[in-house]
């Protein structure tokens, strides 16, 4: 056993599946692909549940499956999600498994969560009478995206029918590898992009008059939109409003015809992000009546809230594995979204919970953030991570 597991209570026989862990965790990171498209990465995931004996289910036109290990009808199933998707950047990690598709890269880390849910896939079906429970892992599609579908289509394709509970963990590398962190209740925020479009007149720059400016009208919605976070919503809940991207007019000597803006708004609770839902309506319709032709698409998540019985049952399996100084069962939630939400809420009884696992090592020099470029994970916190969705399914 490696010396950095001493303080750990893995299970032999999961230690046994650390290079099977790590291989396939560098093995995913090789082949990263967009939200919607893991072609590769979901028959990859595909071919390795079928060979432990799992009952695939797909769907036609999309490349999220899940897989179910059956051991009695009368046991409830519990489910694990991992998501499978990579980010539209170039991998600048210097190692041997660098992505070999361009400008992909998984530096969000869902290759772990991949990794993570193979290796306890595998360990599951090999010691199969420690179960308790019937288990079904849901590969998902599309989790960073939110215009693409993801965990939503998912629920609507069945993937939550008949299961009673469902987990999640996130990767942090900005954390020790083996650190959970989670509460009882909001851990990840209510999150929408959206875009906003506005159409004008175009005219001559000499005559402003006789145009309509869409990117004067843009930037006042936009700032219209700051005025609500500071003035609208509760200071003691907390609310961003976040313009990223902003394209208009195609000369400088005219008055611009159209204008677009991208962004985010994001929220710790139903009221707020109603608030600033609402808001970006109404100033939209006013610009209508101000003679402008704007639209705004709004998509995005609800929060993840954590149930009560699945957060302790996480807890449990982390107390009965870490050291004491390495759980954080009051941690903050995180201030970005996660369409996990969607199959939570579709839950019996909407048990579910997530967790964020440290995979940093800062002697090593690990301690990145998530979507940072370069990239890297302590690779030795996967089976730790394993090991908490195995005491999951058998207790």
């Amino acid at each position: 056993m490696s010396a950095k597991y001493q303080n750990f209570n893995l299970d032999e026989k999961l230690v046994a599946l650390h290079a099977f862990s790590v291989n396939t965790r560098r093995e995913l990171h090789k082949i990263p692909e967009l939200s919607g498209e893991e072609i590769k990465t979901s028959a990859f995931c595909r071919e390795l549940m079928t060979e432990m004996g799992y009952a695939l289910t797909t769907y036609e036109g999309f490349t999220g499956f899940i897989a179910d290990l059956t051991i009695d009808p009368s046991w409830k199933r519990v489910a694990f999600r991992a998501d499978m998707d990579g980010l539209e950047m170039d991998d600048q990690t210097e190692t041997d498994h660098v992505s070999i598709h361009p400008g992909k890269a998984h530096n969000c880390g869902h290759d772990t969560h991949m990794a993570i849910a193979l290796t306890a896939a595998k360990y599951l079906a090999e010691n199969q009478s420690e179960l308790r429970h019937n288990v079904r892992f849901v590969f998902q599609m599309a989790e960073e995206d939110m215009r693409v579908p993801g965990a939503n289509k998912m629920v609507e394709l069945g993937c939550m029918e008949g299961v009673a509970e469902v987990y999640a963990l996130h990767n942090d590398a900005a954390m020790e590898y083996g650190m959970v962190s989670l509460n009882n209740g909001i851990m990840s925020s209510y999150g929408s992009a959206w875009t906003l479009d506005v159409n004008g007149v175009s005219a001559h720059g000499s005559t402003p008059q006789k145009g309509l400016d869409a990117i004067r009208e843009a930037s006042r919605i936009i700032m219209d939109m700051d005025y609500v976070v500071a003035k609208c919503t509760n200071p003691f809940s907390p609310a961003v409003f976040g313009c990223g991207m902003f394209n208009g007019g195609s000369i400088p000597n005219a008055v611009p015809a159209h204008a677009q803006a991208r962004g985010t708004i994001r929220s710790m609770d139903a009221e707020t992000d109603e608030i600033l839902k609402n808001s970006f309506n109404m100033f939209v319709k006013e610009s209508e009546i101000r003679g402008f032709k704007t639209t705004m698409v709004c998509e995005g998540y609800p929060a993840v809230m954590n149930h009560p019985e699945a957060y302790q049952r996480v807890v449990d399996a982390a107390t009965a594995i870490l050291p004491e100084s390495r759980l954080n069962a009051n941690g903050n939630p995180m201030t970005g979204s996660e369409d996990f939400s969607f199959m939570v809420n579709a839950a019996e009884d909407k048990k579910g919970a997530m967790f964020f696992l440290g995979s940093g090592n800062k002697e090593a020099g690990i301690c990145n953030y998530l979507h940072s470029n370069p990239y890297y994970v302590d690779d030795d916190f996967l089976l730790i991570g394993s090991q908490i969705f195995i005491h999951i399914a058998t207790h």
